[in-house]
């Protein structure tokens, strides 16, 4: 007799990776509060390093999208033929075939249609089998917010689509760091930390700090990015080269790469100002909300006003949709630069902050698992 309580396999190998990486531990930790009600195992991959010891792991030795990823699938529900499976997928990392007692539940951070990421034909294929495959087996997406739902409707209309904004929850420690030993950090600084994307406009932000500093040499604030940002430079732009070829952003801006977790909290803590500098963020900015734990105020663009919901709180907008002017990103950010101080944020009462509920993923989470 088959058992009326599904099997729930929840794919955590984007555990490694930057933004999705603190999105994965918290959906993780969700489960966790679920393992009560649900037999619940989670798909890992050799360089996933869990917070503790389970024995409901499932090891893949690919990463998402890597080589043998489909046979390790297959392979996985040959042996599930019997029982009811409900497949939890937090990334672009799905079985193309999927067998029919297998449900499934996937993410969407962002409709890449729109973002400009796709580098060659192939990964454009790779992105529309994975949407033919959620449409064939009937997923059901979680969309970051309603702006996603509404480009998913736009360019890939499924069946079910439910908004659930991903929660936040602060994993910093408050280290002291002297950041002027470990980095060079003198100034004050305005702070980008993140990827090194198209949608992630660094050049927009590096080229307007340099039409900001061309007017004011004196400016009192150096500009610091963190992350893997030498990494896809094939898109068509290398910030390391382009701010080595000029001699006053080479004494400005700070290229710190990766840097050590006990050093994230300082790094926020000392930013005069976070700058998300995205032509889109269509779930939200999780180092915005880093920024903001630490006291320190953010600016995003307006179109990730659906989820911060106004100015206030210590959150300022640029205007993403116009390239010049005082409300685009060069004027916006020139008039910021060119501010004495920042009031720092209230953590304690930032309403942004509690507006991203792990609560409410997790109840979301538990009436998809009870689902036929």
């Amino acid at each position: 007799m088959e058992n009326p309580s599904p099997l729930v396999l929840v794919d955590l190998r984007t555990w490694p990776w930057t933004g999705i990486g603190r999105v994965t531990r918290g959906v993780f930790e969700c489960a966790r509060e679920l393992e009560a009600e649900f037999e619940i195992r989670y798909i890992v991959s050799d360089d996933v390093r869990l917070p503790m010891d389970l024995p409901n792991l499932v090891r893949f030795r690919s990463r998402p999208f890597g080589r043998g990823e489909q046979l390790e699938f297959r392979r996985l529900f040959a042996g599930l033929r019997n029982r009811r499976v409900v497949l939890h997928s937090l990334n672009f990392n799905v079985p193309l075939l999927l067998p029919s007692n297998v449900r499934q539940i996937a993410h969407f951070y962002d409709v890449l249609t729109d973002t400009g990421e796709f580098r060659t034909i192939f990964h454009r294929m790779a992105y529309n089998a994975y949407v033919w495959s959620l449409r064939r087996h009937g997923a059901t997406i979680l969309a970051q917010s309603d702006y996603t739902a509404a480009q998913l409707a736009r360019h890939h209309p499924f069946a079910a689509v439910i908004v659930c904004p991903h929660g936040y929850r602060n994993y910093m420690v408050p280290r002291e760091t002297d950041l002027r030993q470990a980095y060079g950090l003198e100034r004050p600084y305005f702070l980008y930390i993140g990827l090194n994307k198209p949608r992630k406009n660094l050049d927009g932000l590096l080229q307007a700090y340099r039409e900001a500093l061309r007017v004011r040499p004196d400016l009192a604030y150096d500009l610091v990015v963190c992350g893997p940002i030498f990494d896809r430079t094939s898109l068509g732009f290398d910030i390391r080269a382009a701010v080595a070829a000029d001699p006053a952003l080479a004494l400005r801006v700070h290229l710190l790469g990766f840097i050590p977790e006990e050093h994230l909290y300082a790094v926020y803590q000392q930013a005069s100002l976070y700058v998300v500098p995205s032509h889109l963020e269509s779930g939200f900015s999780y180092p915005a909300l880093e920024a903001l734990t630490t006291g320190t105020p953010v600016l995003l663009n307006k179109v990730d006003m659906y989820n911060y919901a106004s100015e206030g709180d210590g959150v300022y907008f640029f205007d993403g949709s116009r390239t010049t002017g005082p409300d685009s990103l060069r004027g916006t950010l020139a008039d910021m630069l060119a501010r004495p101080r920042f009031e720092r944020v209230d953590a304690s009462r930032c309403n942004v902050l509690s507006r991203f509920s792990w609560a409410r993923v997790r109840d979301t989470m538990r009436a998809l698992y009870e689902r036929p």
